[in-house]
This record gives structure tokens, sequence and C-alpha cells, in this order.
């Protein structure tokens, strides 16, 4: 399926940004059947704190009331990464935490689009956006049948799987985003871009030189989250 009729823009206004709720909810909670710890039944959308500052991003079919996918991400120079903070051990990756750091959550579409490309026409946004903000390691989270996908932008895996409060088990992924040699072996779509950037505080260097264990991760900081 081609996505020439998709429109992806960042949510800015009251009623861009409900929308994208609205979309969560029926993606999520109606469709999935998923545990969202922020949704609201009575209004059927779902609204987290990481969205007070995140960028949020809406892929519009059409009109814009027609949405087909979102995305967000939080860049450390608009807020704290709340639970992420331990779960993808942020603190790890200092002295880059918390002002270059960012993290991608909730990218979903609809089923109409999952065969299409607009998952990777999202995350390509993202990483553009992110590079312009600074950011020089991205994490996510994914459950395992998702990894190559993540792996051929160019993620890779530096600790062992998680426990999210949502999600169950999940395996944390970091974007090295400057590291464009990385990028251009794994054949990423986004090597191009991180080329057009300099990486000034030489985060790809700092990466290499680092050694990140797989090691199984505590939950019990997440339980006191619940």
């Amino acid at each position: 399926m081609q996505n020439s009729n998709v429109k992806i823009v960042e949510a800015i206004t009251t009623e861009q940004r409900r929308l994208v709720y609205r979309f969560r909810y029926r993606i999520y909670v109606e469709e999935m059947k998923r545990f969202q710890q922020y949704a609201d039944h009575e209004q059927k959308h779902v609204f987290e704190p990481l969205d007070r500052s995140g960028h949020v991003l809406s892929a519009s079919n059409g009109s814009p009331e027609q949405l087909v996918g979102t995305v967000r991400f939080n860049v450390g120079v608009d807020e704290n990464f709340g639970i992420y903070t331990e779960l993808y051990r942020l603190g790890s990756f200092a002295p880059f935490f918390p002002k270059n750091i960012s993290i991608t959550t909730k990218l979903m579409v609809a089923s109409s689009y999952r065969r299409s490309g607009l998952a990777l026409d999202l995350a390509t946004f993202c990483y553009s956006r992110g590079l312009e903000l600074g950011s020089c390691f991205d994490f996510i989270d994914c459950n395992p049948p998702l990894v190559p996908f993540f792996e051929h932008l160019g993620y890779r895996r530096t600790f062992g799987p998680v426990r999210h409060p949502e999600y169950g088990n999940v395996v944390p992924l970091v974007l090295v985003m400057h590291d464009v040699a990385h990028l251009r072996k794994v054949g990423s779509p986004f090597a191009e871009i991180g080329a057009r950037f300099e990486d000034r505080l030489h985060s790809a260097e700092f990466f290499r030189d680092c050694r990140f264990a797989f090691e199984p991760s505590s939950a019990a900081f997440l339980t006191s989250q619940l």
C-alpha cells in the first residue's frame, strides 16, 4: 500500500491532540484489548503525563479527522522521562543524560496500514526531528517479534528484557543517532539523513567505547509505579 495520501504532522492544537488520544484508545483498548494505565473509559481516550511536553505526531488519510497512525517522542530538554529513566537505564548514558536523550513511544498504525510503510515514515519523522532537537541516543522498547524491524532501522540491544507495567516482557533498544557507519551497515533508511548532521558531542565514539552487557533488569521499581 502506498502512503501518498497520508499526511504526517505534529499534533499541536487541542483538537489535534484529542483525535490522537481517541485513536490510541481505539487501537490499544478496543482493538488490541491492552491494559492502559491512563485510559479514560468514559471519554474513550488515552492521555499520559509524557504527552504534556512530548512531540506527538498524527498521520491522517484525507481529512485530519481520519487518523491512521501516531507516535510520540520526548527529548530530555523537555522534561523527565518518568518510569523510562529506570526502565531503559538512561543514567548509563551520562554525560548525555538527560539533555541529549530521547525516547520514542506510542507508535501505532491502523490495521489497514500495517503492511504499508507508514510505521517507517513515522519513525523517520521522529529520527529527523530528534536530530534537530539535539538527541544523540533514542530509546524504545518492543515485543520480541518486532525486534528485527527496529534493528534494521539501526536500533541495538543494550540490556536484557524488562517487564513493562502495561506491555509485559519487552526488549529495550537504543539508536545511536549519529552512528552513520552502523546505519549504513544494516541498511537503515536513516543513514543518509544522519550523514547531514555533525556528531559534535562524539556520541558514536562514546557508545563504541562503552561495554553494555545484557543483564536481567529488576522490575521491582515498576511495581511501585502501578
